[in-house]
This record gives structure tokens, sequence and C-alpha cells, in this order.
């Protein structure tokens, strides 16, 4: 990855490559980053077969229906590309290494901002799976929110940086809150909760930005056979009623799912 990025995986976000199926390892990648496809085709024609092959393509326009551009590893319909050939990964599910998305559609990143979709096909296209679609691309530009961690893709083992930006808070209380703490909570891949939520200290830059640091399998050790899938965290401070009393609030929560290379 040639930029070290902030950003914020806000539920529901942009970014759709989230589902089981397909699933992508990191979770989340720019057009610029390698990543793993990993597909299962049970229930589709391409069940049981003895080996898929990828037909992966790129959207020009916002309209999934409108005009694309094949991937330089898919070859022709009728006799895929050996490049295309992915490998097994279980029954009925195959993966693949992709080097980037530039590379593999020879296009810049600006031009890959609507997303990608893809099908599963055998080499003489005589069984295909539907599409999938649509997955993007995440962006090469700093986009400035209330909640972003540091670094942009972290691991259950590195040292995750929260960042609450009161210059973009949204509720009156955010806008006013006096920093106290943040709170982070982690689940397993089964989306159970592991131990009990951590209260951290949080450091106060230029009195609009709090942060607040910790290492997830430092602080969280998961069920024997599991482990730490994602975080969730809020930000906690104080503001002053009506009457001038003190009363503790707390910003929205974000959650952040934990990058796993292969």
């Amino acid at each position: 990855m040639k930029k070290l990025l902030y950003f914020i995986f806000l539920l529901g976000a942009a970014f759709t490559a989230k589902a089981q199926n397909p699933s992508f390892s990191p979770a989340t990648f720019t057009a610029e980053d390698p990543f793993t496809l990993t597909v299962d085709v049970t229930g589709t024609p391409m069940a049981g077969k003895p080996e898929a092959y990828i037909w992966i393509f790129a959207f020009k326009t916002s309209d999934p229906n409108g005009p694309a551009t094949n991937g330089i590893i898919n070859g022709d319909w009728g006799n895929s590309n050996a490049l295309a050939k992915m490998t097994s990964g279980g029954t009925n599910k195959w993966k693949i290494d992709i080097a980037s998305g530039t590379t593999l559609f020879g296009l810049s990143p600006a031009q890959l901002t609507e997303g990608f979709g893809f099908l599963l096909k055998t080499k003489d296209g005589s069984a295909q799976t539907s599409n999938f679609q649509v997955f993007r691309f995440d962006p090469l530009v700093f986009i400035p929110t209330m909640l972003r961690i540091f670094p942009a893709k972290v691991g259950s083992d590195d040292v995750v940086t929260m960042n609450f930006d009161r210059t973009y808070a949204v509720t009156v209380n955010e806008q006013r809150m006096s920093p106290v703490s943040a709170t982070v909570s982690v689940y397993d891949e089964t989306g159970a909760q592991v131990g009990t939520s951590l209260t951290i200290p949080v450091r106060v830059f230029a009195n609009t930005i709090w942060a607040a640091s910790y290492i997830p399998s430092v602080s969280f050790t998961p069920g024997a056979g599991h482990k730490l899938a994602k975080f969730r965290y809020k930000f906690n401070g104080t503001v002053l009623d009506p009457a001038g009393a003190t009363v503790n609030v707390s910003s929205t929560e974000s959650e952040v799912i934990f990058t796993t290379l292969q």
C-alpha cells in the first residue's frame, strides 16, 4: 500500500465487501492493495465442479448494468486464462489472490471508484454462477469524520488508536461534551463479546481531537478455538444540563473489523 490512511468503518459504510460469501481478506482494501477473494459456490451451477475460474469486471459508471472493463486475467469466455484459475478452499469453496485492483484491470484508482463485480465459471463457460456485485475499493484520500482509527486497517495484535474529532460532531452532546474516556468492546468470529468492555483514558489534542490507544490481543483473550474478529468503540464525556449539573454522555458507537492477512 502506497499511503497509510485514516479511515472510519461505519456500520453499513459505502464499501460493501463484508458479506460472508463472498469474503475478502483483508476485509477492506484500496485499489492499490493485495487481497484474497474466497467464494462458496454451494447451491449454484458451479457446485461440485472440479475447477473454477473467475470472470471479473470493473464498473465504469454507477449503473451495474452499464459498461464494464474486464479483468486482464479473464481470457476468453470459452477459454479462460490460466491466471484466472482459482484454488480450492474446501468443499465448493474457491479462492484467488489478487495483486491489486490497478494491476487486475490496468486502471488507475480514480478509474475504479464505481467498484467491481465477478462470477465463477468453468474454463469453457458451460457452467457459471450468477454475478456477485457491487464491491468497492477503499478511497485513497483522507476522509475527515468524527470517529476514525489509526492505522486505517488493524489486526488484533496491532496498536490501535481511536480518535474522536469534535469538529465533525453531529449531536449537541457530542459537540459540547468534555473528554473523559473511550469504551472498547471486542467480539469473536461468532459475534460473542470477549470479556468485559475496556475503559481507556483519553488524550486531548488542540481541544478538539481526543485519542485513546490499546492492543486488542493484550487486553482481550478469546475463548479456546476462537479469535478476535472485531471491536466497537465510543467516547465518553460530560456536559452541563440546564441547571448546571454535570451529566455523563457518550458519542455514537463505531465498529471495526480486524484485518486478517493470508
